[in-house]
């Protein structure tokens, strides 16, 4: 049976100046995403809006996103940029690695970052992040970012397909609700958002680095262009993925899908 969002519960666990103040709950929309524009036209910045049902929530490279109706997380908002838009390359990190605290804080310490911005634990994945640039009226950036994160979910929600790839809040032993994930997303967002924004950008590649087990570890990165090989090394300024090649020389990629050892060379 799928569950409600609790606004209530929610504004009592909301601890932030401006994110979520203003939410949006959809018991049923196409993307939350494309929500979280239209409301940022009419309303501005820090709207967040929930979904209980996506009937077409997109991850990146146009997947889609499988999401068990109330029982998964589908939270969106749109943000104006405080930098230049060509350093929105750290946006999908610092979203990622708010995902990852917050999941933390929730009773889930395996979580664990995959680049650019999956949270996993182990081969499982537990959330996706997409980030969508867009420019308003004036010509100004704004970033859309959405946030997919499975919360309650029990192996039988999943499509089959997925089965043996992803995992939940719930699966992991965190007894959460949605309102209580959306809440302590928000909460953890704020600040990295604002770290990334106008503060420390290292400080933000740093800490999402010791988030991140693949370092050192040879893993194949599916790009545009086609399959990379390598040892991811490290993050470079603007976050894209470092790595060693065979002969020696690095590489940095700044799209793409890594597969880790963990996961073998089957699909990401």
């Amino acid at each position: 049976m799928a569950e409600g969002f609790d606004r209530a519960r929610f504004e009592s666990r909301l601890a932030t100046h401006r994110v979520g103040r203003t939410l949006l709950v959809r018991d049923r929309t196409a993307s939350t995403n494309d929500d979280a524009w239209e409301a940022f036209t009419t309303l501005g910045d820090d709207v967040a809006v929930v979904a209980l049902e996506q009937t077409r929530g997109r991850g990146r490279d146009g997947r889609g996103w499988s999401q068990a109706p109330g029982r998964g997380l589908a939270l969106s908002l749109a943000l104006r940029l405080g930098c230049d838009v060509r350093q929105a390359g750290l946006v999908p990190l610092a979203a990622g690695l708010a995902v990852l605290r917050t999941c933390h804080a929730l009773g889930v310490p395996t979580a664990r970052l995959k680049w650019p911005n999956d949270v996993r634990v182990g081969a499982r994945k537990l959330a996706g992040v997409l980030c969508e640039l867009k420019r308003d009226a004036d010509g100004l950036g704004v970033v859309v970012i959405g946030v997919g994160l499975n919360v309650r979910e029990r192996h039988e929600d999943f499509p089959p397909e997925l089965a043996n790839a992803a995992t939940s809040l719930a699966l992991e032993g965190a007894d959460v609700t949605l309102a209580d994930t959306a809440a302590e997303l928000c909460n953890r967002l704020e600040p990295v958002w604002a770290e990334s924004q106008e503060g420390d950008r290292a400080a933000v590649l740093a800490a999402w680095s010791r988030g991140c087990d693949h370092w050192g570890d040879r893993v194949t990165v599916r790009t545009p262009a086609g399959a990379v090989d390598g040892v991811a090394l490290r993050l470079d300024p603007d976050g894209g993925l470092v790595l060693r090649m065979d002969d020696g020389r690095e590489r940095t990629v700044f799209a793409g899908d890594v597969l880790t050892p963990a996961e073998g060379r089957g699909a990401a």
